[in-house]
This record gives C-alpha cells, structure tokens and sequence, in this order.
C-alpha cells in the first residue's frame, strides 16, 4: 500500500513539473505608430491585459513583452 501511494506521489510530482516546464513565455515585440501618419509613438504603455505586466515604447516606437504562451494574449494601450 505504501509502495502504491509513494508511485503515486511521484508520478503526480512528476506531471506537475512537465506541465510547468511546457507553459513558458514567449516574447511578442512590434511597433506602435500614430493612425493618422504613420510615424512610431515613444513612451506608449503597452499592457497584457488583466496583468501587471507591461512595458513602455522605445524611441523609435517599438516594444517587446513577455506574454504566457498558451494563445490567450490581448495587448492595451
């Protein structure tokens, strides 16, 4: 009986740690520019929406962001 809980202890520990290895994040970068002209907008705060996570444009308007890769990205501004 032991034996049975140990395995199965070990196996679960096991599936925890796969499924924490497979949900990592991916970078996602791009460019914010103005509608109107086309020109890139510096300082915009570019968001994952309903996280803390964010990051501020370059200069030349552009941004990266780490983001979770399970496909549920929504970007705010």
């Amino acid at each position: 009986m032991k034996l049975k809980v140990l395995s199965l202890l070990v196996c679960t520990f096991g599936l925890m740690f796969a499924t924490s290895a497979f949900a990592q994040d991916v970078t996602v970068s791009g460019t914010v520019v103005d509608a109107a002209d086309g020109e890139p907008l510096p300082g915009v705060t570019v968001m994952l929406q309903g996280t803390q996570r964010g990051t501020a444009t370059g200069q030349d308007g552009t941004y990266e962001i780490d983001a979770p890769s399970d496909g549920t990205l929504t970007l705010v501004m």
